[in-house]
């Protein structure tokens, strides 16, 4: 509500003590003009008697019409209680005979009324209509002004004190932002400075603690990587070491081969680590998809032998589109491994590649335990895993490169178990002329 906003609460209660001050002050010059007349009322009358006294005037009633025209006072010589002139019909209420003669004025109604002695001639009576001055001009001035200055000095305060209020209130949501801020109410002396300064050294806290924080989980978040990067590579490096021992003594029997896995291995890591700290929009070239993953699939073909698992490939026809190869090479990989890990018993590996109306889609689907509701919650979450020693960046990394393709990854779980990797790519025309890449670098 407008009433409860601080330069209401502020200015309202001063404008309304000025207010009643002013209205106090009015009603005190009020009653002093309301004197003033009474003692003017009192001097005219003591003027007249002694001018009676000093002449050989007598009270007639043509004197007292002069007088009363003179001074704007009702005029009476009284004498015995007989009044001269008569009385007029809007002073018949008033008690003008029975004032004592003694100079004091007396409140008869609406009206005053003082009456003086005249040595050896009658009374001087006189009345005089009261007025009620709080119309009138000089009371109604002094009311404006005050009024005026009142609501004037309100506003002054109103906007000394709420203004920088509010332009401080407006750079609260800055306080998180970088760079300097405008904040003239800092270099003010008193408490409203004192309040701006405070929020200045708070922002300055603020952003000093989150730098730090983020230098901090920077820190984490590499030794993370490292640590699991360094218990990736262990395994290729181990079999490597192993099978140079086997080829040294002769027993060369797939050993290249198996070197030449093993160092695709480690290259798809390090390609993962790259794509983290360098990423790089695809270069965007003819490709043949379909051949593309038939290449992936058999030189991972003796790994999945080895482990049991049985891969299907179905690639439908004309699967070529502009694609960055090497970079697909390395999300196909990435999928047909987690595949095969989530298989560690054996099982099917499904995987087939159509084009449709969305573009061309290629779905690997395994006979293993399926997602997780965490997993399929964090799909593709950097650094969440739930496999054992897993870094948590393939399947981000995949969705980055899918992404930057114009694509999306997909995860679910099959309807007779297992788990369900979509990836769709735009299916954009390629030159037929140009010679279509089918393996990655």
């Amino acid at each position: 509500m407008t009433f409860h906003r601080l330069s209401w609460r502020v200015g309202l209660p001063f404008v309304l003590l000025v207010l009643v001050e002013t209205l106090a002050l009015a009603a005190y010059s009020s009653a002093q003009m309301e004197g003033e007349e009474r003692d003017r009322l009192v001097r005219v009358a003591a003027t007249n008697a002694d001018v009676v006294v000093r002449s050989s005037l007598q009270g007639t009633e043509s004197l007292a019409r002069q007088m009363e025209s003179v001074s704007g006072y009702a005029t009476f010589f009284r004498s015995n209680g007989r009044l001269e002139p008569a009385l007029p019909k809007r002073l018949a209420a008033v008690p003008v005979s029975d004032v004592p003669a003694d100079g004091v004025p007396r409140r008869c109604g609406a009206f005053d009324v003082v009456a003086v002695p005249a040595e050896g001639k009658p009374d001087i009576v006189m009345v005089g209509e009261r007025r009620s001055y709080w119309l009138d001009s000089r009371v109604l001035g002094v009311l404006a002004a005050f009024l005026l200055l009142a609501i004037l000095t309100a506003w002054l305060v109103v906007r000394s004190l709420v203004h920088p209020l509010r332009h401080l209130a407006a750079r609260l949501p800055e306080i998180e932002r970088p760079g300097p801020i405008d904040l003239p109410a800092a270099l003010r002396n008193d408490e409203l400075g004192d309040v701006a300064r405070s929020f200045l050294r708070t922002r300055q806290a603020l952003h000093e603690e989150q730098e730090a924080r983020q230098r901090a989980e920077k820190l984490a978040v590499l030794g993370r990587m490292t640590a699991a990067l360094a218990h990736e590579v262990q395994n290729p490096v181990a079999a490597i070491r192993m099978h140079a021992q086997l080829w040294q003594r002769g027993q060369n029997d797939g050993t290249a081969t198996t070197i030449e896995h093993e160092a695709s291995r480690i290259e798809s890591l390090l390609n993962q680590w790259l794509f983290l700290t360098r990423p790089e929009p695809p270069a965007m070239a003819p490709t043949d998809v379909g051949a593309l993953l038939a290449v992936v699939v058999a030189m991972h073909r003796p790994r999945a032998d080895h482990a049991a698992v049985q891969i299907r490939l179905d690639i439908g026809p004309d699967l070529r589109t502009l694609a960055d190869g090497r970079r697909l090479d390395q999300v196909f990989r990435n999928l047909l491994l987690n595949a095969l890990q989530a298989m560690p018993g054996g099982g099917i590996l499904t995987i087939e590649a159509r084009r449709d109306r969305d573009g061309i889609r290629i779905e690997f689907q395994d006979s293993g335990a399926g997602f997780s509701a965490a997993a399929l919650a964090r799909f593709a979450e950097f650094f969440f895993s739930e496999r054992e020693g897993g870094m948590g960046i393939g399947l981000s990394v995949a969705s980055e490169i899918v992404k930057a393709h114009g694509g999306a990854l997909q995860a679910t779980n099959g309807e007779n178990g297992g788990a369900v990797v979509t990836v769709v790519i735009p299916a954009t025309e390629a030159n037929a002329t140009t010679d279509v890449a089918t393996t990655g670098s």
